[in-house]
């Protein structure tokens, strides 16, 4: 198998002793279900419905966040659950990919 320059097209030597690294199950999808985006849908219809309680931040194992939000949705009556339906609008809206990538692997509690 011949391999030339991406520049010049040049034929390239092989390297003795090198073997090229091959991906260990090539093609394979990401199972971003597995990864915790199923906590998704379940974190955006939370965050919609009873957003100021925090319920959502629970889900995403955002304790401190969560806790934040239940005080102040209590001290101001649920004003907050306007900032709770913009993150669950949010939430519902992102790909699987882009959600855990967000919010599970980041640790992106707020927006």
């Amino acid at each position: 198998m011949a391999q030339y320059c991406a520049n010049c097209q040049a034929p390239l030597t092989p390297v003795s002793g090198y073997q090229p690294m091959q991906s260990v199950n090539p093609g394979a999808m990401t199972d971003w279900k597995a990864l915790g985006a199923d906590k998704k849908v379940t974190a955006g219809i939370c965050a919609i419905l009873v957003g100021w309680l925090g319920v959502h931040k629970f889900i995403l194992g955002y304790t401190t966040e969560g806790i934040i939000q239940l005080v102040l949705g209590v001290l101001t009556c649920g004003v907050t659950s306007i900032v709770s339906i913009i993150e669950g609008i949010i939430y519902l809206t992102k790909s699987d990919e882009e959600f855990v990538r967000t919010y599970i692997q980041n640790k992106k509690g707020w927006f």
